[in-house]
């Protein structure tokens, strides 16, 4: 069987930044401080930044590859994780070892974490699924 490989970028969710009931949420444009500077500027930031990352490798792999966006304090990342830690028959201490050093900014390719606290170049995240398809194939 052909498994298409799995890629998780892991990054805060704007609606997870304040409280986001069925009222609506606050937006970081729209909270300020009393200086004018956005309360979540820096999570934005980090948001934006992983756009090139995400449109790269979507046009690379198109639906060839499993592409999931997911807030660290989502319980289905916990969920994704253990099942690509079965499907890429991930080692214990590896899996232990990724779900211990997940941060608010990271890449999990098949089950294993190739990037944390920053988003990594394009090609060096190619370069590691292009080797793990190659071996799962």
């Amino acid at each position: 069987m052909n498994k298409a490989s799995s890629v998780i970028l892991v990054r805060e969710s704007e609606q997870q930044l304040t409280g986001s009931g069925c009222c609506g949420r606050l937006e970081g444009g729209f909270v300020r401080r009393p200086n004018g500077e956005s309360i979540f500027a820096e999570q934005r930031a980090i948001m934006e930044e992983m756009g090139p990352l995400y449109q790269g490798l979507r046009q690379r792999y198109g639906d060839g590859v499993e592409l999931h966006v997911l807030d660290p304090r989502n319980s289905t990342l916990i969920v994704m994780l253990i099942r690509d830690f079965w499907r890429y028959r991930v080692g214990f201490r590896e899996a232990l070892r990724t779900l211990s050093r997940i941060p608010v900014q990271a890449v999990v390719v098949n089950g294993r974490l190739i990037a944390r606290g920053h988003w990594p170049e394009l090609r060096e995240v190619t370069s590691v699924l292009d080797r793990r398809t190659k071996e799962i194939s």
